[in-house]
């Protein structure tokens, strides 16, 4: 996958990352993330479909099919308070936040400030990944 426009703006030849999370449902969540989360779909591939993609900004995710159903490649495996599935750098948070609680995302918690430079909050998506966004804040 060759993106020009962000290659010239690399160092090291290495100008993105895209997650991919396991989903029983891949129709389901490209429309969650969509439709609570303001994200675009990219695409949908296979009948039945079994991958999928969204976008917002910069940010890009796939989802692919569980084989078997219930199969998660998250945090969660781990158990709690193991960390977060993804995180996304934002330029505002607070206003984020009212966007996807209004939408009917779940939010586990809302903005903070925090000591190590970052307002943050964390949601839970329809498959249970816990995402955070957060922006760089002056301490």
């Amino acid at each position: 996958m060759k993106d020009e426009r962000d290659e010239e703006n690399s160092d090291d030849g290495i100008y993105g990352v895209v997650p991919v999370f396991l989903v029983d449902e891949v129709v389901a969540t490209v429309e969650y993330y969509r439709d609570k989360l303001g994200f675009t779909i990219d695409y949908v591939y296979g009948d039945p479909p079994n991958y999928g993609s969204v976008s917002r900004g910069g940010a890009v995710l796939h989802f692919t099919k569980s084989d078997p159903p219930g199969r998660r490649n998250g945090v969660r495996r781990a158990g709690p308070g193991n960390g977060v599935d993804a995180f996304f750098v934002v330029p505002e948070v607070d206003a984020l936040h009212v966007q996807f609680a209004e939408n009917g995302a779940i939010v586990i918690t809302g903005p903070a400030s925090h000591e190590y430079g970052m307002r943050e909050f964390k949601i839970e998506d329809t498959n249970g990944y816990i995402l955070v966004f957060a922006a760089e804040i002056d301490i």
